[in-house]
């Protein structure tokens, strides 16, 4: 089953990206079903994870009918990017600045948000073409360091990921973040130990409805 071309005025809606690594595949669907219920509308499986082509297979299913965009992360080659894409991912994540995969999203035009952490890393992904260039890791560079980024180069978008809490997105969205990568913080560990999906849904809606609140008190005028 394949997903519809990527949207990116829906990404930029609610460009807050879940990350999923290493779940069991029986687990994909109500998660899927969770996060879409809570407001979010990206995900991202992991290429590390056991059976991530299959995983996005089951992703995509489970959001049909949805505005859910289902991608790939950790793409560190060309053959996986080209196994993602076969499953149907419609956008690519990669931990870093790796040319040859960027190369490989270019020619087949398919959105990526490469990973990058100096601020030459961040300016090429954007002159790359890149929906945004992800801030990875974000929890070890803070706030302060997007601030820093985005007063001398404001046209850059950046997706802070790594340790993203409602908190620190709230604050990485003062110092100027665009997007964001939500990995364990969406997830408590007790609930994904319990099959709790309200959890994770009522998890995922905390992050919809902080973002929510903040782009509403930020509206120009």
């Amino acid at each position: 089953m394949k997903q519809p071309a990527f949207n990116e005025t829906t990404f930029w809606e609610m460009p807050l990206v879940v990350i999923m690594r290493g779940f069991p595949l029986d687990s994909v669907a109500p998660i899927v079903q969770a996060i879409s219920k809570g407001g979010l509308s990206q995900l991202e499986i992991t290429m590390n994870t056991d059976g991530a082509t299959e995983q996005i297979r089951h992703a995509i299913q489970a959001a049909g009918g949805t505005s859910m965009q289902i991608g790939a992360g950790t793409v560190t080659t060309c053959e996986r990017f080209h196994q993602a894409v076969e499953a149907g991912a419609n956008f690519i994540v990669t931990p870093n600045f790796n040319e040859q995969v960027i190369r490989c999203c270019q020619e087949s035009r398919i959105p990526f948000i490469p990973g990058a952490m100096s601020p030459t890393e961040v300016y090429r992904a954007y002159e790359s073409g890149a929906l945004a260039a992800k801030i990875f890791p974000a929890d070890t560079l803070g706030a302060g360091y997007i601030k820093s980024i985005k007063a001398p180069m404001p046209e850059v978008r950046v997706a802070p990921t790594g340790g993203v809490s409602v908190e620190r997105m709230v604050e990485y969205l003062n110092a100027g973040a665009d997007a964001f990568g939500l990995g364990t913080p969406l997830f408590p560990a007790e609930a994904v130990k319990q099959g709790d999906w309200t959890a994770i849904e009522a998890a995922a809606r905390s992050f919809h409805d902080a973002y929510v609140k903040w782009k509403e008190g930020n509206a120009p005028g």
